[in-house]
């Protein structure tokens, strides 16, 4: 009787081990579509060590790199399905899902300050009703934000004027840049980040739209282009970019952590935002010299004359965007757009005042 106690015991207490170790041991795979070195990757394996050492060793992260469990387009149905517990989720390859997250892409969506951007999405995300029920409706919860940084257009030659753009083919990211473009009187091509090298490598596409240099010199495109001009509109220093583009973890691995957990992730994912924006503003200008003095890219703004055209399209590519997305069911994206916009403007008065990003 004592043997068969005490076996009976002990194989609770193996039972009790290994229920204990796989909650210590959680897994996150995480896909990103990015190399395994370089600034991003940096950035994201900062975000995987905190998560590990705040979970106290609770939380493990694998990260699954170059696009090897989920290719980039395919991030949000790689979630949803269990494929990765998260992704980078970029709104434009998934119009019909993320309609009102598509609406941050306007043009002139930000200005210099990146942190009060992202601090804005965030809240967007967060707090405005539209946008909180897209999120539960696809069963998303962000935790990683993203910017890209103002989006200039990469040419092999420069520019005397966009007029010498006109005709010509170029790559872009869609949402309201697609007609941008067309509204400049160019022909946008919409295409995936990691297909642009080969495309203008091969002359597929006479320049590319959106040419951040982040994440344009995690893909060389430094190597493929030689001049890079801001499509600024006055009084600016680039037509904004892309802001509605991050990590997202699938509803089913978020409801599995404990409250605690989630708690953590959240505090990290503000803490994240502001080390990342503020970073990329820093970085940028290294690898703009690095181009210039490595690759003899040229960098040029925009003319009186066409900044004044930047601005025009600007202004009728976001309307006409607005009515594609109202009638294709997100009636209420000027609501969502505003709310951004009015947070955003918050953020960088605060920022100006108290001269931190804090």
């Amino acid at each position: 009787m004592k043997l068969a106690l005490l076996k009976t015991f002990a194989a609770a207490g193996v039972a009790l081990t290994m229920t204990g170790a796989a909650l210590a041991a959680t897994t996150i795979k995480v896909a990103v579509p990015t190399p395994a070195k370089g600034w991003f990757a940096e950035m994201h394996q900062w975000w995987g060590q905190e998560v590990e050492k705040r979970s106290n060793g609770e939380l493990k992260v694998q990260f699954f790199w170059g696009g090897s469990l989920v290719k980039w387009p395919d991030c949000l149905p790689g979630i949803q399905t269990g494929i990765a517990d998260m992704c980078w989720v970029s709104s434009s390859y998934h119009p019909a899902n993320l309609g009102n997250y598509m609406i941050l892409e306007n043009l002139l969506n930000y200005g210099d300050d990146y942190v009060a951007a992202v601090k804005a999405s965030i809240d967007t995300l967060e707090q405005q009703p539209d946008m909180v029920q897209e999120l539960k409706r696809e069963d998303i919860v962000l935790l990683m934000s993203h910017i890209s940084g103002h989006g200039p257009i990469g040419t092999k030659k420069t520019l005397n004027s966009l007029e010498e753009m006109k005709g010509q083919s170029l790559r872009t990211y869609g949402g309201a840049r697609t007609d941008f473009y067309k509204e400049l009187g160019m022909n946008p091509i919409f295409m995936p980040f990691n297909e642009i090298y080969n495309a203008m490598d091969r002359g597929t596409i006479n320049a590319i739209g959106e040419n951040v240099v982040l994440l344009g010199n995690a893909f060389k495109l430094n190597e493929v282009i030689g001049n890079v001009h801001q499509g600024n509109p006055p009084g600016a220093n680039g037509n904004g970019g892309i802001i509605a583009s991050a990590f997202f973890m699938r509803g089913e691995k978020w409801r599995s952590l404990s409250a605690t957990q989630q708690k953590m992730l959240k505090d990290l994912r503000a803490e994240y935002g502001v080390r990342y924006a503020s970073k990329l503003m820093e970085d940028e200008t290294k690898i703009r010299d690095v181009w210039a003095k490595k690759n003899g890219i040229t960098f040029q703004n925009s003319s009186p004359a066409d900044a004044q055209k930047v601005l025009k399209a600007a202004q009728a590519a976001n309307e006409i965007f607005y009515k594609k997305q109202e009638a294709a069911g997100a009636k209420n994206v000027r609501a969502v757009y505003s709310f951004y916009e009015n947070a955003r403007k918050k953020y960088e008065e605060q920022h100006k005042k108290t001269g931190s990003f804090k």
